[in-house]
């Protein structure tokens, strides 16, 4: 799984501007807060999202998520879902959902969610000041964040009476560009990695021979054969697969904290059921990142403190670490080099990897 969209898709999506109606957003809180809404000042922007804050006449704040419209309902849908799953199945901090409508068929002019405004600032603007003990507190927190395990691979749905569902997979590679309007294309939910896999790249084949794309684009197609061909090498239907509940975008700046508390984990779009023998690791933000050159110092100290957070792992969570001990890095690589959609990635894994 992946967040990464090719760069000319992202050009594609940041293009876009949402033709929103500002007064309507207004009103709505008003109406859903019986108060009255006295402003509204942009606070945000992503690839997804337009984010807002609605300020009260009480004085009270909230937050007004709103989508880009191209995009299928299903994607809030799942959104909303997987945050009132987490609200009812665990004890992580999340913000609370007060109202949502997925259709642009509304006087907003786009989809949009309305959720509670949570205090803190991002962990990422005071974790590189912060000492060894703090950031061990924070680990601790962290750690303390429930596994939820799945029977399949996939994004979670409402159902009713606080039911819900493991449905289609919502990410990127999914729905950006024309895929959501292909009718052709494998949406899950997967019962086994394989099965995922192999629909992933038969859905990027799909998707390059139907739309007009550079020459470099359509000399993806060969690539993704190859990289079909060698899918069984790596997994099998044997049915040892765990999938986990996971955040795409799990890094300090989706952390929220305030006096030493974890006050929200933000951002659970594109979120859900996933393979744990190929994205369980480390806290991203405490391994070396391999296209930056890092200090002896930042080095020395993502080693001490992933070993504190190994130590407390395998007391609290024994799989994890029999996860991260049996990790065949070559089948990790292999599994990213399927969601990359960038050309030169793919030819390395292939250069180093192809069936001769």
């Amino acid at each position: 799984m992946s967040n990464n969209t090719s760069s000319y898709e992202s050009d594609l999506e940041n293009s876009i501007v949402l033709n929103i109606n500002l007064d309507a957003l207004k009103k709505l809180a008003s109406n859903v807060f019986q108060v009255q809404c006295t402003s509204i000042q942009e606070f945000n922007e992503g690839g997804f999202h337009k984010v807002y804050i609605l300020k009260m006449e009480d004085g009270k704040e909230y937050i007004g998520k709103l989508a880009i419209s191209v995009y299928p309902q299903w994607k809030t849908e799942s959104e909303v879902a997987v945050i009132e799953y987490i609200h009812l199945n665990t004890h992580i901090p999340v913000f609370k959902v007060y109202y949502w409508n997925s259709s642009v068929n509304n006087l907003v002019g786009t989809k949009y969610i309305l959720i509670e405004y949570l205090p803190g600032i991002h962990l990422c603007e005071i974790w590189s000041n912060l000492s060894i003990k703090k950031k061990k507190l924070f680990l601790l927190k962290i750690i303390d964040i429930k596994k939820l395990i799945f029977s399949k691979i996939g994004s979670i749905f409402s159902m009713v009476n606080d039911q819900f569902k493991i449905g289609q997979v919502i990410e990127s590679i999914f729905f950006t560009g024309e895929r959501a309007i292909l009718p052709t294309m494998e949406q899950g939910p997967f019962k086994t990695t394989k099965e995922y896999i192999l629909a992933v790249i038969r859905n990027q084949m799909h998707y390059y021979s139907m739309f007009k794309f550079t020459k470099k684009q359509k000399s993806l197609i060969p690539k993704y054969e190859e990289l079909y061909q060698l899918v069984p090498k790596y997994f099998q239907n044997d049915g040892n697969n765990t999938f986990v509940l996971m955040h795409i975008d799990f890094h300090t700046s989706n952390i929220l904290v305030k006096n030493d508390e974890i006050t929200g984990i933000i951002d659970w779009k594109c979120s859900g059921a996933f393979p744990m023998e190929c994205l369980y690791t480390y806290p991203v933000w405490i391994t070396n990142n391999p296209m930056i050159e890092e200090t002896n110092k930042k080095s020395r100290e993502n080693l001490i403190l992933q070993k504190f957070f190994r130590d407390e792992m395998s007391h609290r969570d024994p799989d994890f670490i029999r996860t991260i001990d049996n990790i065949d890095n070559e089948k990790k690589e292999f599994y990213s080099t399927v969601f990359s959609q960038e050309v030169w990635k793919i030819d390395d894994f292939l250069n180093k990897f192809r069936i001769k």
